[in-house]
């Protein structure tokens, strides 16, 4: 062992408290960039439930008292977004506020991530800049920012299989691998195009050639670790052929329908938003060649996991813009090298070029967050209902925004203990109005699909009559005249685009 005389010490003591500086400050101003996207995101936490959200968070309910998934009630989204609700449904605040304020928490650990991964991949500055682009686009509610979807879930296990993909690379240890595979599989257990993320593996698999068995192996195993509990608990609770049932089956049968309804018209006219921060992320990818080769491949990780995503957004035939959110982090992360080049082009330069390059990339930074912060802004002073309107259009207007007066309509009219029933693609009623189904066939989409599933909600209904019945204004459900007990039933009211129906 070398000695350390007390010069070499004296002289250390500065360097290591400039280093730690430098790190207090950059906490710090992650910490700024993370009280700026709370700030954005506080005027849209009133914004009424969508569909997807009712479904997710009543499926969640009945896991967390005893049901199970698929088996108590169908919904067609693979098992951990269930699990990924449950927090919210844990406080005693509205189901409204929990949902928001937890899409809240995680947006918030996303963009420390993408501060996290960018840190790995360019440097401090850079991954600062990285996190506040993808914290503002992120909590963009024009993008639905503010609302927890699969596709708004599934960015927490992708950061963490693009950081585990990174270290694997840069220092090829086991623990790594293990982590890709888990995160891969975490990812796949919300949304199954999570699959697309195997690209990671094989980009890593490419740059340790000679530690493949390493690199397969470990995501095998990480694999493995996520998966046979899931499969495990799913078989020892009896609900494995439902799973399978519903997450793969009916899950065809949906695609099959998308890719009937598919225009290329509408995909294009939905992807403009997202333009802006394209463009600036295909500079920083063309800026790759400039950094050295350990941080080429991690950028080339990067690069690869956006495209991985935004292929799987585009191959989903849909015109849905929630569902290219996860490519968000991706373009921040390849967009901040891009704007930190033109600030650092003034460096060796007269005043004027010096003067320039700072402007310019200051510019280009407003430019890519500033529309998107004005969208939250603009949420300051205006109703729950006005923002439903604004996000969803006519759905917004005629079911989402009037979704929670027709639960206090439901809470007045029936006991805590009254089953009811929605005809009608919206359970965000049962969740608002915090009552049950008598059947697992929560929205009427699978009656559409499934010719079974008719027969099913009809012997469940007379098993279980409901003490309300609630229907789209003008559409009279026809077990309304053909169920004995239904028959019974008239019209009490309409509010919004719905229509109560119970015994006067």
């Amino acid at each position: 062992m070398q000695p350390t005389t007390s010069t070499t010490t004296a002289a250390d003591v500065p360097q290591r408290l400039l280093g730690r500086t430098a790190h207090l400050v950059d906490g710090v101003l992650l910490g700024v960039i993370l009280v700026t996207v709370l700030l954005l995101r506080l005027p849209g936490w009133a914004l009424p439930l969508e569909r997807d959200e009712g479904a997710y968070a009543y499926v969640a309910s009945t896991w967390l008292h005893g049901g199970l998934p698929y088996r108590d009630a169908f919904d067609h989204k693979p098992p951990f977004i269930y699990l990924l609700y449950m927090p919210a449904l844990l406080t005693n605040l509205s189901p409204v506020l929990s949902i928001r304020l937890w899409s809240t928490a995680l947006c918030l650990v996303n963009a420390s991530l993408v501060y996290i991964v960018g840190r790995h991949v360019w440097n401090a500055r850079t991954a600062l800049l990285g996190a506040l682009i993808f914290g503002i686009a992120g909590s963009a509610f024009e993008l639905q920012g503010l609302v927890l979807n699969t596709d708004q879930a599934l960015v927490l296990p992708a950061l963490a299989a693009l950081w585990s993909a990174i270290n694997l690379g840069a220092t090829q240890q086991l623990r790594f691998a293990i982590a890709l595979g888990a995160a891969v599989t975490a990812g796949v257990l919300i949304k199954p195009v999570a699959l697309v993320l195997g690209l990671l593996v094989v980009l890593t698999g490419l740059y340790m050639r000679r530690n493949i068995v390493k690199v397969l192996g470990g995501t095998a195993l990480g694999v493995f670790a996520v998966a046979a509990p899931t499969v495990a608990y799913f078989w020892a609770r009896g609900g494995w052929s439902h799973l399978l049932f519903s997450v793969v089956t009916y899950n065809r049968l949906y695609a099959d329908e998308a890719r009937i309804r598919w225009q290329f018209g509408p995909l294009v006219d939905m992807f403009v938003p997202f333009v802006p921060l394209l463009l600036v992320a295909l500079g920083g990818i063309a800026l790759l060649r400039s950094h050295p080769t350990a941080e080429q491949r991690a950028g080339w990780l990067v690069v690869g996991w956006t495209a991985a995503l935004l292929a799987a957004a585009v191959g989903s035939l849909r015109a849905f813009i929630h569902y290219y959110y996860p490519v968000l982090p991706g373009l921040a992360l390849l967009a901040a090298p891009c704007v930190a080049w033109l600030w650092d082009q003034g460096r060796a330069a007269t005043k004027p070029e010096w003067l320039a390059g700072r402007t310019a990339s200051v510019l280009l930074a407003t430019l890519l967050v500033l529309p998107l912060a004005v969208q939250n802004i603009k949420l300051v002073g205006t109703t729950p209902e006005q923002q439903a309107i604004r996000l969803y259009g006519d759905a917004g207007k005629r079911f989402f925004a009037p979704a929670p007066n027709v639960a206090a309509y439901i809470r007045e009219h029936t006991q805590a203990d009254d089953y009811i029933y929605v005809f009608a693609a919206e359970p965000e009623v049962y969740v608002l109005a915090q009552r049950r189904s008598p059947s697992r066939y929560i929205y009427n989409y699978p009656l559409e699909l499934l010719p079974q599933a008719a027969a099913e909600l009809s012997h469940d209904l007379r098993v279980k009559p409901p003490k309300l019945v609630i229907a789209y204004s003008g559409l009279q459900p026809d077990m309304l005249t053909s169920d004995p007990y239904l028959a019974k039933f008239s019209k009490l009211t309409e509010i919004g685009g719905y229509a109560v129906f119970g015994i006067k």
